[in-house]
């Protein structure tokens, strides 16, 4: 199994399972892929930090919050996802996921709130360059395989 399907099924199982669009995640490492190169800091909205403030500037500031502290990370729509990262960035994952956009921001709103959970352990969202991305989920999947 690759590890990017690997990253994949472990994120989704932790956000609640492997039903419906999030399914699409697990399906197409491409997505995951696009996915963490988004929240690198080299990605177009500055990586896990930009992230945050998109949704934050969107009104999703308490929503994103429950995803970088230690409580339930509270869910957040396809709709939501679209108005955070704006269609051009939805646009450019679903091309490099082969996906409708409609489709990408429902994966997405499944997938985000655990990686970004994983991603910030202390409920701090730093900027992570592409290894420290790969190497952080990696070490929360040792011992979940």
């Amino acid at each position: 199994m690759s590890l990017l399907k690997t990253l994949a099924g472990a994120v989704l199982s932790s956000a609640g399972g492997q039903t419906g669009l999030a399914a699409i995640v697990m399906q197409n490492p491409k997505l995951m892929q696009a996915m963490m190169g988004l929240l690198s800091k080299d990605s177009p909205i500055g990586g896990l930090p930009g992230l945050v403030s998109n949704f934050q500037s969107a009104g999703l500031g308490d929503t994103v919050a429950s995803w970088l502290g230690g409580g339930a990370n509270q869910p957040v729509s396809g709709d939501d996802v679209h108005m955070a990262l704006g269609g051009d960035v939805i646009n450019q994952l679903a091309a490099q996921a082969k996906m409708s956009p409609a489709d990408t921001s429902a994966a997405l709103s499944q997938a985000l709130p655990a990686m970004i959970d994983k991603l910030s352990p202390k409920g701090a969202a730093g900027a992570l360059d592409m290894g420290q991305v790969q190497s952080m989920l990696g070490g929360f999947l040792k011992g979940r395989l």
